[in-house]
């Protein structure tokens, strides 16, 4: 079904989150597709991870949700997050250089899922993006789900953006080099960097906003997975099992791939990557 034909306002659901702050909710048969944030400055708006949905996401943010000129960011470099940006070629669109490099490889790879011939702005940790009023810091995030993924966090009303690297739902461990180990230090170090300024976690998937204790109820996941609690055989959810990024499908059916669950949180793993090599 193409539901770009549908008018634009049913398109998208808009669902407050904080202050100036929605979620745009896209329509989809399988709701797998991330759902773009939009945040509201005084001068500016920015739409973190424009999706991959083949719908009027530019033409249903300037008719109703803001009239603000319009930036975007991107926190990792994925399709699914990154293939509508070209929809904002006339704006700024900020990405990590690992993200940049990724997409311009795609571009000659894959260029059907990473349409566009825009340059953005690159950024990196401790940067600041200003909308006027409200600001937005880059985090590191040594990324587990992608090694090009970066984090954002609303200084005015604490909210966190983390892309794929944290979720209510699952956080899929697909980098190469990753390990539960290495995440465990990760949340640490990115709980030890906000520092209590983050009151909650907005994630593209599985539901925004999320409490902001899921970050220590994941620690604990980690922990038990490398206490020897194993997690049960991954059962392929609809996000996971619709393979989106092309990921090695091999990698992922070997009999190696488990899923822990513990207090809301939810971890995809392999066996031979909980510790760090």
């Amino acid at each position: 079904m193409n539901f770009r034909t549908l008018p634009v306002n049913k398109q998208f659901m808009r669902i407050p989150v904080k202050p100036d702050t929605w979620l745009l909710n896209g329509i989809s048969l399988d709701n797998a597709a991330p759902h773009p944030h939009v945040i509201i400055g005084d001068d500016y708006a920015l739409i973190m991870d424009t999706t991959d949905l083949d719908l009027e996401l530019r033409k249903y943010v300037e008719e109703y949700v803001t009239d603000k000129p319009l930036m975007v960011a991107s926190t990792h470099s994925h399709g699914d997050h990154t293939k509508n940006n070209y929809m904002f070629e006339d704006c700024p669109i900020y990405m990590t250089a690992a993200s940049w490099q990724e997409i311009q490889e795609n571009r000659v790879k894959v260029p059907e899922r990473t349409p566009g011939t825009y340059t953005p702005k690159i950024i990196g940790d401790g940067d600041i993006i200003d909308l006027g009023g409200r600001q937005l810091e880059c985090i590191d995030f040594c990324g587990c789900h992608s090694p090009t993924s970066i984090v954002y966090l609303d200084t005015k009303y604490g909210c966190l953006f983390t892309g794929d690297e944290f979720e209510g739902g699952q956080v899929l461990l697909l980098a190469a080099t990753s390990s539960v180990e290495l995440y465990k230090e990760n949340l640490i170090a990115l709980k030890k960097r906000i520092d209590g300024r983050a009151t909650c976690i907005c994630p593209p998937h599985n539901g925004s906003p999320i409490d902001i204790a899921l970050l220590d109820y994941t620690i604990e996941n980690c922990d038990r997975i490398m206490s020897g609690i194993e997690g049960m055989e991954d059962i392929r959810s609809m996000t996971f099992g619709l393979n989106p990024h092309g990921y090695d499908v091999e990698r992922w059916n070997n009999g190696y791939t488990r899923r822990s669950e513990w207090m809301g949180s939810s971890l995809v793993y392999d066996t031979r990557q909980i510790f760090k090599k």
